[in-house]
């Protein structure tokens, strides 16, 4: 294949963009893109998808049914945030391809920074935690830029807001990730063409 591929966790997370789903959740989404990778060697991935934004203490910085494109990634684990237990060597943060950040940004799309967890925040005290630091929670975002960075192939994540994390999570974004899909889709549609 090379050139670019798209992916997302879901079929419908794509919409009518070509790409492949490949799986919710860090495990199976790194076991995906892995495959994706290993089958196809693109030289560039976009991975599209719905996420929580954190509240934060400025407030929600991005609007439900808006898409962002993420400009730093980090991978967290509640347990270890709560203190109840530690990860060792925990990963640094990585960054989407600043080229593909700056165009987006240029149309409009606004930035976040996108913390990847193993299970979908709800408790209050831990949203307050992980969102002191960061904008907005998805599941897969560092498995598939992680497994990008170390095949040095370039990666962008762009994720349309379905909801705020926390208790009422799932309501929320039942009630709109048609929506958040939409805008997702159409932000990486504004992307310049493959290299």
């Amino acid at each position: 294949m090379n050139g670019r591929c798209i992916v997302a966790a879901v079929q419908e997370e794509l919409g009518p963009l070509m790409g492949f789903p490949i799986g919710i959740g860090g495990i199976r989404s790194a076991c995906g893109i892995t495959t994706v990778l290993e089958t196809h060697r693109p030289t560039e991935v976009v991975l599209v998808g719905t996420a929580g934004a954190y509240p934060g203490a400025r407030g929600i910085p991005i609007a439900t049914g808006e898409a962002c494109v993420a400009s730093r990634l980090g991978w967290a684990s509640g347990t270890a945030e709560l203190g109840f237990g530690y990860v060792p060597r925990a990963p640094e943060p990585l960054a989407s391809d600043p080229e593909w950040v700056e165009a987006l940004t240029a149309r409009g799309v606004p930035t976040a920074t996108v913390l990847t967890v193993p299970a979908i925040t709800t408790d209050p005290h831990l949203v307050a935690r992980l969102g002191a630091d960061w904008m907005v929670e998805h599941l897969e975002t560092y498995s598939v830029a992680h497994a990008c960075a170390v095949r040095g192939v370039r990666f962008v994540a762009v994720l349309g807001i379905a909801n705020v994390v926390g208790p009422n999570a799932h309501e929320e974004y039942m009630a709109n990730r048609h929506r958040a899909q939409a805008a997702a889709q159409a932000a990486v549609a504004m992307l310049p063409d493959p290299n």
